[in-house]
């Protein structure tokens, strides 16, 4: 029972402390003491709070629940600051886990009502409307995650480089949410022709607004249900790209054959999703402990997004390969044609890569 006591203590110190350091990630606090602040020149709560343009009790206690936890030094005087390693860690987009920690307060707001969801009389499921926050937390950690390695790995990885340099390809991006992939495509390969499609109007909205900032040419964005895209576009796109989105559809059934429709003959389409077993013990022994996160991600946002119609198929982040697999070759793509890649760089992520005859 100490065992199981002392976890639980660890679980709930964890659970306060991860809301506190994405509250000091919002506001730059983190930059602000590592800005005024040092192991020879700590700095008191008012200067650091000032920096911030925050007010000072409030940093004073922000302070306080962090330096107990051990990730901000402090002096009996109570002056604070950072080591090297901390002031690396908690910068920019630095360190994964802590971009991933901005996911909490979002998630959590709908409490209640996936409380109303998980009984039996209960709704259905939730709606992306209900997120707030979540597409801009997800800009953010897809941001971390795929900045250094979209177009220096991945695309190399998965044989498109050179077609894409080359261009004169038409690309489609599916669940392209606030666009960052789309844009990113587009900047680098301005021979290309480049379409973003999201059923969110607000993420559409996010993304015309990138986009209308930073001007490409070659690029468009589409208000559009993955499960039933416009019937003008078949056999229209050569390669087609899909990056932790299937899972969140309520039907990714109906949004893999639709892909395999508007994929040209010869087409290439890559599916970037979470890395998953298709089975929780196999999950719990590959991933250890961050098994419970990935499902907890699942739980809160992607299951229930994914249930929201009484013919949702309720896969949620962990469907994994083998369910995967089974959709993509029910979908049309023959089994010979379907490449699985676990890379290194994208330590959560599986690629299936599919080629259409």
């Amino acid at each position: 029972m100490f065992d199981l006591k002392t976890r639980l203590d660890t679980m709930l110190m964890g659970g306060m402390v991860t809301p506190t350091i994405a509250l000091g990630k919002k506001l730059g606090l983190f930059d602000a003491l590592g800005a005024v602040a040092s192991a020879a020149a700590p700095a008191d709560a008012k200067t650091i709070a000032d920096k911030a343009g925050c007010k000072e009790r409030y940093v004073r206690e922000w302070l306080a629940v962090l330096s107990c936890a051990g990730f901000i030094e402090v002096t009996q005087d109570e002056k604070f600051w950072l080591t090297d390693e901390a002031k690396h860690e908690f910068a920019g987009l630095n360190n994964l886990a802590v971009a991933e920690m901005a996911f909490l307060p979002t998630v959590v707001k709908t409490f209640n009502e996936l409380a109303d969801s998980f009984k039996k009389d209960g709704r259905y499921g939730l709606d992306y409307s209900q997120f707030g926050d979540f597409y801009d937390t997800m800009d953010t950690v897809t941001t971390a995650m795929h900045d250094a390695h979209l177009i220096s790995d991945y695309f190399p990885l998965i044989g498109m480089k050179d077609k894409l340099e080359a261009g004169g390809l038409k690309v489609l991006d599916v669940g392209c949410g606030s666009g960052y992939h789309a844009l990113k495509m587009a900047s680098t390969y301005p021979k290309c022709e480049i379409i973003g499609a999201d059923i969110s109007e607000k993420a559409i909205g996010m993304a015309k607004e990138s986009h209308k900032k930073q001007g490409q040419t070659n690029l468009e964005f589409h208000v559009a249900d993955a499960g039933k895209m416009p019937a003008e576009w078949t056999d229209k796109f050569d390669f087609i790209t899909i990056f932790d989105a299937c899972h969140d559809q309520m039907r990714p059934d109906l949004c893999l054959n639709e892909i395999y429709r508007m994929l040209k003959p010869g087409g290439v389409f890559a599916m970037l999703e979470v890395r998953g077993c298709s089975n929780i013990l196999a999950d719990k022994k590959k991933h250890g402990l961050m098994a419970s996160t990935f499902y907890a991600v699942s739980m809160f946002h992607c299951l229930p997004v994914g249930s929201n119609r009484p013919d949702a198929l309720c896969m949620g982040a962990m469907w994994g390969e083998k369910r995967a697999r089974k959709l993509i070759e029910d979908a049309g793509f023959k089994k010979e044609n379907v490449q699985v890649f676990e890379p290194d760089y994208f330590p959560i992520n599986i690629v299936y890569l599919c080629k259409k005859e």
